[in-house]
């Protein structure tokens, strides 16, 4: 990854994690103030939901270390997660926006929708 894309990648990096935590949030406090479940129902379900976001989480960003080489590929996931905005995308070079829509294209040609599967 060149200077400027590992730049623009460091000050994306936690934009996208904070976008995470808000969309795993937004689920549990939707679940909490669901009143067709009932109170217990709701614990349960919100239980889950913040049980999975940790996976997520974990695979989004713990599996990645903060690393220059490993940037390129985190920056991936973080697309295929949709945690990055096209906008955002076009800060990057040609070279690397280009790896990532045809990465993106060959996940989705290859019908691979489990970011844990890869």
């Amino acid at each position: 990854m060149n200077e400027s894309d590992w730049k623009l990648y460091c000050v994306l990096r936690p934009v996208a994690h904070e976008r995470m935590c808000v969309r795993i949030m937004a689920d549990v406090e939707k679940t909490v103030l669901d009143k067709n479940l009932s109170p217990y129902e709701r614990i349960e379900a919100s239980e889950e939901l913040l049980q999975a976001g940790q996976k997520e989480l974990y695979w989004a960003f713990g599996v990645f270390r903060f690393s220059r080489h490993e940037a390129r590929s985190h920056l991936l996931g973080l697309c295929a997660r949709e945690l990055v905005t096209a906008e955002e995308l076009t800060g990057f070079s040609e070279e690397t926006r280009e790896w990532i829509k045809h990465c993106l294209a060959d996940r989705e040609a290859h019908g691979i929708e489990d970011l844990d599967a890869e």
